[in-house]
C-alpha cells in the first residue's frame, strides 16, 4: 500500500504527519489518535524557553547570581500486590520492600559527598508512599519531606505509538493532570541559593516517569511506551540554569542484585 501523508490538526493536538500505515496500527478508522501537547519548536528542534523562564535566567546570569543546577531523580515504586483492586490494599510485596531498601542505600551513596539541599516527594498512591517512606530512612537530615502529590499518580499520559489506542476519555482524564505534574517539577532554577546544586527525589510510577523523560528531552511524548522502567529503578535528569536538560540514567537498576529485579509481576530481565 502506498504511504499517503495525513495531517492531524485538532484543537490542543500535536500537528504532525503520519502515514496510512501508521494509522492502521491504531485502528481502521480515519480518525487519528488524540495528542495533548504541541511543541513550540517543531521536532527535532529545541525550545530554549521551554519553561518560560529564559528571561529570568538571563537576568540572574547578568547579575552573576549563584543559581543551582537541579538534579531530578525519578524512582519507580517497588513491586506491589497487583491482585487487589483497592489502592490502599495494593501494598509493597516483600520483594518490593527489599528493592526500596537497596534504592535508599543507593541514594544515600549518591548524596554522601554533597551538601546540596534535598527534597523528597511521592505520588499519593499506596505503593509510591510506602516506597518513599522506606527511602526516607536513608536520606540526609537536611532533606525536606514534601506532601504526596496526587498529580503524580499513575495513568495514561498520552497515546502510545506504536500500541493499541486508549479511549480519548482516559487521555482526557490523565493527560492534563500528568502534564501539570511535569510543569510543576521540571523547570530551571532562577532563585539564587548558597549551593550550586539542588536535588529533587520523586517516587512515582512507570508511565509517569516515561512521559516525563520524553517531555523533558523535548521528544514526542507519544513515544513514552518505548521506554522501560523496572521496579525501584532510578531515572536521573539534570537541568542547568541555562535551561539545558540532560538525561544521565534511564531506568537504572545497577543497585539491585539479580534476585531483586522485577517489572511488576515479571522477575529478572528475561521476559
Amino acid at each position: 500500500m502506498a504511504a499517503a501523508t495525513v495531517f492531524c490538526a485538532r484543537a490542543g493536538a500535536l500537528t504532525f504527519a503520519v502515514t496510512c500505515r501508521q494509522r492502521l496500527a491504531w485502528n481502521d478508522s480515519e480518525e487519528e489518535p488524540r495528542r495533548i501537547f504541541k511543541p513550540a519548536v517543531p521536532y527535532p528542534g529545541w525550545d530554549a524557553n521551554w519553561d518560560g523562564l529564559r528571561s529570568v535566567a538571563r537576568q540572574q546570569r547578568d547579575a552573576h547570581a549563584r543559581v543551582p543546577t537541579r538534579h531530578i531523580i525519578l524512582i519507580r515504586h517497588g513491586q506491589y500486590d497487583e491482585s487487589r483492586k483497592e489502592d490502599e490494599l495494593r501494598k509493597l510485596t516483600t520483594l518490593g520492600q527489599a528493592q526500596a531498601i537497596r534504592t535508599g542505600e543507593r541514594l544515600r551513596d549518591i548524596l554522601a559527598e554533597s551538601e546540596a539541599p534535598v527534597r523528597l516527594r511521592s505520588s499519593t498512591m499506596t505503593r509510591a508512599r510506602e516506597t518513599s517512606d522506606i527511602i526516607a530512612n536513608f536520606l540526609p537530615p537536611r532533606t525536606e519531606f514534601l506532601d504526596p502529590d496526587s498529580r503524580l499518580a499513575e495513568g495514561r499520559p498520552a497515546q502510545a505509538i506504536p500500541g493499541r489506542p486508549f479511549e480519548d476519555k482516559v487521555i482526557d482524564a490523565d493527560g492534563p493532570r500528568i502534564e501539570a505534574a511535569f510543569r510543576s517539577l521540571f523547570h530551571r532554577s532562577t532563585e539564587p541559593t548558597a549551593s550550586d546544586h539542588a536535588f529533587d527525589i520523586v517516587v512515582c510510577h512507570g508511565n509517569v516517569i516515561r512521559f516525563f523523560v520524553m517531555r523533558a528531552l523535548q521528544l514526542p511524548p507519544e513515544a513514552w511506551l518505548r521506554l522501560c522502567t523496572f521496579n525501584c529503578s532510578i531515572t536521573y535528569l539534570i537541568i542547568r540554569p541555562s535551561g539545558s536538560v540532560s538525561l544521565r540514567t534511564m531506568g537504572d537498576i545497577s543497585h539491585l542484585p539479580k534476585h531483586l529485579v522485577s517489572f511488576s509481576a515479571h522477575l529478572g530481565v528475561e521476559w
